[in-house]
């Protein structure tokens, strides 16, 4: 990026609180700490006012003017964030040429929609239907009657297995697997036996998915994603769950299958629900969190105990936990045997 101060004002929609500076040129954006000559900052909390205050920035992006800085106000500095780094991330990475490369493998039987691009090395196999202007980038493999809608993007190495559908604007980054069978086997004579899984996945409209995440087909129900969901790095999605709209997923986490997720819930990193279980709306689940036996209330926040002892009596404290369950009985028959003798007690007193 290489622009003027009262160009991105104006791109910004925005003041320039000293005109005469106009034509100083920005080259980037960076934190307010970290910011120096040729860099523009953003102040979009208050609570960092004093920072901004201190800041080396060429220009500060904010809400109201800061004494000593110069500063291009806005309404809403968070949106003119948006809409200035997402200026500069189209810049950074120009978008595919739309067609089929001569490296991919594209069915005479799928359907490419207007401006669709394929890259090298993609597969799209008989039946899948490609949306316009949507993005299948370099290895990608999509399966047999694959849906995907329009103005997607899908990074290069991910898999769709067959029959899976997707909305539109949906992003899905390098290395997930969406639609492989879910995990459902039964005990045959000494062995495990797969159920076949005859579900599928659905992803609804504005999803995003990172990189090596797994969304498991259904074995009968299919498997859900809703509107606006926001799935990170390394998450597992269990074969006939579903998750309402707007929720999010941390790294790492996961669930197993027949899982259901409501509006706008919080999964937090590393955390997991155990199969069955549920999520009411606007629930999350903090760092570790471990949901294994009852289903979480809407709006409640389930976080683990954390423990702040010293070292050693931290390592005292973990030892002594399988020991609690045998402590609580010996407690409760001393208990039992008090009351015994209360009454005894009393007995003889009368």
């Amino acid at each position: 990026m290489q622009m003027a101060l009262a160009a991105v004002a104006a791109s910004l929609g925005g003041t320039l609180t000293d005109p005469t500076r106009g034509d100083v040129q920005v080259s980037s954006a960076n934190s307010l700490a970290n910011a120096g000559p040729g860099d523009l900052a953003f102040l979009w909390s208050d609570s960092y006012r004093d920072a901004a205050a201190d800041s080396q920035a060429e220009a500060i992006v904010c809400r109201g003017a800061i004494p000593g800085q110069t500063c291009i106000v806005v309404e809403d500095p968070e949106a003119a964030m948006l809409t200035l780094l997402g200026a500069v991330y189209g810049q950074q990475r120009p978008q595919p040429l739309p067609g089929v490369h001569p490296a991919a493998v594209v069915s005479p039987q799928a359907t490419l929609g207007e401006d669709a691009s394929v890259g090298p090395g993609v597969v799209v196999e008989a039946g899948a239907t490609i949306g316009d202007r949507t993005q299948l980038r370099a290895g990608a493999y999509i399966g047999f009657g694959v849906s995907i809608g329009n103005d997607c993007v899908v990074h290069p190495n991910v898999t769709i297995l067959d029959r899976c559908r997707l909305g539109n604007r949906v992003v899905i980054w390098s290395g997930s697997v969406i639609g492989k069978d879910g995990f459902g086997f039964l005990q045959r004579e000494g062995r495990h036996v797969r159920i076949p899984q005859i579900g599928t996945v659905i992803i609804e409209d504005d999803v995003e998915i990172g990189s090596l995440s797994n969304v498991a087909r259904g074995a009968i129900e299919d498997t859900i994603i809703r509107r606006g969901v926001i799935i990170d790095d390394l998450c597992h999605v269990g074969h006939g769950s579903e998750l309402g709209e707007y929720t999010i997923m941390v790294g790492r986490s996961g669930m197993g299958g027949s899982v259901k997720i409501g509006k706008r819930c919080l999964l937090g990193q590393d955390s997991a629900l155990s199969t069955g279980m549920a999520m009411g709306d606007g629930s999350s689940l903090a760092t570790n969190v471990r949901i294994l036996y009852k289903d979480v209330p809407a709006g409640a926040t389930m976080q683990r105990p954390v423990i702040t002892h010293p070292p050693m009596m931290a390592k005292r404290i973990e030892a002594s936990l399988p020991k609690l369950p045998e402590l609580l009985r010996k407690v409760r028959r001393l208990e039992a045997e008090v009351e015994r003798l209360t009454k005894l007690e009393e007995t003889v007193e009368g």
